[in-house]
């Protein structure tokens, strides 16, 4: 069935069919998969006990092993939903989504009724495979305030599963909602680079915030993340450009590396003379040696 569903001449299958495709390679045993199917009958004829038993003990009757998927197998989930990127997910979260997606959902009412049962009670697993099948369920605006309500947590891998490799932030979240997203993340020491749309949704009201938060952590010696310039490069004004070419005279190497990108995005006179004054940077830039992604993977290195 894999096989088959990685033929790229194949009209890309819904997620439920990939999910169910990628068990059967990550499930050696034939009984704890008659078991989940068992349990998606059930779900689909409107059985909320099988629902929510089902929820519970999947990842015990099914495993909790990483599905190890393939480049192929990722581009194809990208082609199946844009965005989703299922490369951390295990075998528990592939069961417990099939099971979300067999929620009839003909009538939204009763549909949101079960999925807010199932947060409600959730443990941080549960929340975490709730989280992460955001992009994949039916009708999205019902779950909007579910989503920024769980970025409130401090338990970082629930916030990560909806900030990280998820799209419905981007898609769905107000201005507001996503600064506040953003906001929560430097504050919590969450990585900025692997959330979907990091670099369309900049604004200048973040901007703003930012570079006001940048000024006092600087005037009061003390670290800014450096992943807070991406956001700031594009509408850096006097006070970022004064507080970037301090950085780029006197910080660190990674700090160095994130103020000249912010820099060379800025687009502004006076931010290429800032720039120029450490041209093996702009060197490195314009040749792709450093990016953001490689100054989040420095920054989190420790």
């Amino acid at each position: 069935m894999t096989l088959l569903f990685e033929n790229r001449d194949k009209t890309p299958p819904t997620p439920a069919k990939l999910l169910r495709s990628w068990l059967e390679t990550a499930v050696a045993e034939e009984a704890p998969l008659a078991w989940l199917d068992e349990r998606i009958a059930a779900v689909e004829s409107g059985d909320a006990a099988a629902l929510y038993l089902g929820f519970g003990f999947a990842p015990r009757k099914v495993g909790k092993q990483p599905l190890q998927l393939s480049d192929l197998q990722l581009e194809l989930a990208q082609e199946t939903r844009n965005g989703w990127n299922p490369s951390t997910w295990n075998v528990g979260q592939a069961a417990r989504t099939l099971l979300l997606l067999s929620i009839p959902s003909e009538d939204p009412g009763p549909y949101f009724e079960r999925l807010e049962k199932l947060f409600n009670a959730a443990e941080l697993t549960e929340a975490v495979a709730l989280f992460q099948a955001l992009p994949l369920l039916p009708h999205p605006e019902l779950l909007i305030d579910r989503a920024i309500d769980g970025l409130r947590t401090n338990v970082k891998t629930i916030f990560n599963a909806i900030a990280h490799h998820n799209p419905f932030p981007e898609e769905y979240f107000s201005e507001a909602a996503w600064n506040q997203m953003v906001l929560k993340a430097l504050f919590i020491g969450s990585e900025l680079d692997p959330m979907i749309g990091i670099d369309r949704r900049v604004n200048p009201a973040l901007a703003e915030m930012l570079i006001d938060y940048a000024h006092e952590r600087l005037a009061a010696k003390r670290p800014i993340p450096a992943e807070l310039w991406r956001m700031v490069g594009p509408f850096a004004d006097e006070t970022a450009l004064s507080d970037m070419a301090a950085i780029l005279a006197e910080g660190s190497e990674v700090e160095q590396a994130a103020v000249a990108l912010a820099l060379a995005a800025a687009a502004s006179d006076e931010a290429d003379e800032i720039l120029q004054t450490k041209p093996q940077l702009a060197t490195q830039i314009d040749q792709g040696k450093i990016t953001w992604s490689g100054v989040c993977a420095a920054a989190y290195a420790n």
